[in-house]
């Protein structure tokens, strides 16, 4: 394949699989997106911040046992939430792209990644909220950092260069119906 025709396959690709200021503006709104990947990305940004707030009462020494007891159980449903968004995010990414089999392995998913920036985001703006300057300065620091290090990772799978697993969470946080 010679490089006008990788060059754009690459750009065709990260139409679908949008850039990291893309995926973090739709963190940002609370409409619908009409793109699938966007749409699952902000459900995973909400569901952070819930998260958030839920670890927030959990951690509260002056709540009661029920109300602590009620909260685990909430972060709980949240994970379980996360980690089916996870998994869309990821079959939404395989459909995107197919990596040489030899191509090296990613350590993570495109949805673990996506999953990160969320929580990334959050953590930023909470901190943020919280009037925590040099701990919000340093948080919007490892976003950015995160964002480039997908931004590469998209860049590198769409491209060929790097394949991501094909994995499935294990962990169960509530019993199985």
């Amino acid at each position: 394949m010679d490089s006008a025709t990788t060059s754009e396959k690459v750009e065709r690709d990260l139409v679908v699989l949008p850039r990291s200021a893309t995926i973090i503006e739709a963190f940002r709104s609370d409409n619908e997106q009409s793109d699938g990947l966007l749409r699952l990305a902000a459900h995973l940004a909400r569901n952070h911040q819930r998260q958030w707030d839920a670890e927030a009462i959990s951690r509260d020494t002056t709540s009661a046992d029920a109300t602590i007891a009620a909260s685990k159980r909430t972060i709980d449903s949240l994970n379980t939430t996360r980690v089916a968004l996870v998994e869309q995010v990821d079959e939404y990414a395989a459909s995107c792209f197919t990596a040489p089999d030899d191509a090296p392995l990613h350590t993570e998913t495109v949805g673990s990644v996506i999953d990160r920036l969320a929580i990334a985001w959050v953590r930023a703006n909470k901190l943020i909220d919280a009037g925590a300057k040099d701990r919000a300065r340093q948080a919007l620091r490892q976003l950015r950092e995160l964002a480039d290090a997908y931004d590469d990772l998209v860049r590198d799978v769409t491209g060929g260069a790097r394949r991501v697993p094909a994995w499935r969470h294990l962990k169960q946080y509530q019993a199985a119906s």
